[in-house]
């Protein structure tokens, strides 16, 4: 239930501003989970100033974001939601569009059942979105096999890329 909710936030534009951008509006399924950008746009057609990062397999990063600012994926959460640039959100405003829809109200009381008849708080849609993106497990990407030891699944000029990226991790 807790994952299922955070999907839903996740893909509603309800969780920025202006309400037209969602999670997924920068962190596309048919872009690899990030937007395939060289810089990512947010509310009101700002630049950010950066690309978004696939969320593939974030469940097993110890830090977020480019810089490396936020140390758990809750924290990274917040950052988009609330940042002026991205989703251009406030705490207050995102949890009095939430706690106003009732199909909300229902979905967060299934998945945190000891909260029922409370208002939505922040840490509940924190850890629902952070539910949803520990889910993004990749299990047969060709990179996956690649890994495993079938060398063909990537091309030369890919793992050339491979080897430039780990070369500065």
């Amino acid at each position: 239930a807790e994952i299922d909710l955070g999907r839903y936030l996740f893909f509603d534009p309800l969780l920025s501003g202006d309400r037209t951008l969602s999670c997924a509006s920068c962190h596309r399924t048919d872009k690899g989970l990030s937007d395939g950008r060289p810089r990512s746009i947010g509310v009101h057609g700002q630049d950010v100033g950066r690309a978004a990062p696939t969320l593939w397999n974030v469940a097993f990063l110890k830090s977020f974001f480019w810089d490396a600012r936020a140390h758990t994926l809750e924290e990274q959460a917040a950052g988009p939601l609330f940042s002026p640039k991205e989703m251009g959100n406030t705490p207050d405003r995102l949890l009095a569009s939430l706690n106003g829809a009732p199909e909300y109200r229902r979905l967060f009381a299934r998945a945190y059942p000891r909260t029922a008849g409370r208002p939505i708080a922040m840490p509940e849609v924190l850890r629902a979105l952070t539910a949803f993106q520990a889910s993004l497990v990749s299990l047969n990407s060709r990179y996956d096999r690649y890994v495993h030891g079938y060398h063909a699944a990537l091309t030369d000029r890919e793992i050339e890329g491979m080897n430039v990226f780990r070369s500065f991790v």
